[in-house]
């Protein structure tokens, strides 16, 4: 099983920067559990059409290739790490 979080983000954007802490740290906890993509739109704009994204930050949650859930905005420590660990429920 294949876990993936794509995060899409912006530099300039407040709630990107509150939660990239929150990226990080989940990052280090599911170590190679998690594979974790950031991606910048401001970089790469294409891709919030290509995922279907209206603002940022939005998270992606992928299971063996095929998106279970998403998130968007500011978001809690908690909710972040309740919603990864769906990612390993069978």
């Amino acid at each position: 099983m294949k876990a993936k979080m794509i995060v899409l983000f912006a530099h300039w954007c407040p709630k990107c920067n509150m939660m990239m802490p929150i990226v990080d740290e989940a990052e280090d906890y599911y170590g190679e559990r998690l594979q974790v993509v950031r991606i910048d739109v401001e970089k790469e704009p294409e891709k919030m059409e290509e995922y279907g994204a209206e603002l940022v930050p939005t998270f992606l949650l992928f299971r063996d290739g095929v998106e279970v859930a998403r998130m968007a905005g500011l978001l809690g420590e908690k909710t972040v790490y309740e919603r990864i660990d769906t990612l390993f429920q069978s």
